[in-house]
């Protein structure tokens, strides 16, 4: 069974937590692992070339939105935090084919079929049911569309135990407190007080999600360990530090 995190933390309620994280996040030099990663993946994979795309949880910086962008796609960006979309609208300006709209992942104002390659990275971990977000990134999804999605998949590693801890100190210590003193660290903000104090927290092994893919209507082309698990690379002792990866990515086709 999935690991359920989710507990009330010294930090606002999800859809506005991030709101902090990501400004800062938007002032980093260089861009994120997972985002030169999904750069990479689109022209290894020729995963875009024009048609409809969706960035679902595009974040305050709708990093995955301009990419897909540059390759013709004409692109929605969504996310449920107004905040953040101000702030990815105005990292945006001027760019070509980007649309940003306000509305929940769990329930998007789009019709069926709408989108011929659509994007949840991040996302599904942080949904109150990943199953019901992943059905739905389905339904907007035309058939033989493509959908990248990473989730967390470190369930039954040390490392969920060292997030176990850090979730008791979020309990604790508030948020704006942490933010203040350690955000300006680009790892701490984007990873450490991510992972101590987002409100909803799920964890999987590949094999759950996997079948959670599968139940909801895709079928998957390609999957591996993000390369921002830097113990992905280490066989076996890797395993045990970050089980099936501290994040991992599937690209899969709508059936």
């Amino acid at each position: 069974m999935p690991v359920n995190l989710s507990r009330k933390t010294a930090a606002p309620p999800t859809e506005h937590f991030y709101t902090g994280i990501h400004a800062r996040m938007a002032q980093a030099a260089h861009p994120r692992p997972t985002l030169r990663e999904f750069t990479e993946a689109l022209d290894r994979h020729s995963l875009v070339s024009g048609g409809k795309a969706l960035d679902a949880g595009c974040g305050g910086t709708a990093g995955f939105s301009a990419p897909m962008a540059a390759h013709g796609a004409s692109v929605v960006a969504l996310d449920v935090n107004l905040p953040i979309l101000r702030n990815a609208r105005a990292a945006n300006a001027g760019a070509a084919g980007l649309l940003f709209c306000a509305g929940s992942a769990m329930a998007m104002p789009f019709r069926d079929a709408t989108f011929d390659f659509v994007v949840a990275s991040g996302v599904v971990h942080h949904a109150q049911d990943p199953e019901v977000a992943l059905r739905e990134l389905a339904r907007v999804t035309r058939q033989s569309g493509v959908l990248y999605v990473s989730i967390y998949c470190f369930a039954g590693s040390l490392f969920e135990w060292i997030v176990r801890a850090w979730r008791v100190i979020g309990s604790a210590v508030p948020f704006s407190w942490m933010h203040r003193l350690l955000g300006w660290n680009r790892a701490i903000n984007s990873f450490v007080l991510d992972h101590m104090y987002v409100p909803t927290l799920w964890l999987f092994r590949a094999d759950e999600a996997r079948r959670m893919l599968e139940r909801s209507g895709f079928s998957i082309r390609v999957e591996w360990a993000s390369a921002m698990d830097p113990f992905a690379r280490w066989g076996r002792p890797g395993s045990w530090i970050s089980g099936s990866g501290l994040l991992r990515v599937w690209l899969c086709e709508k059936r």
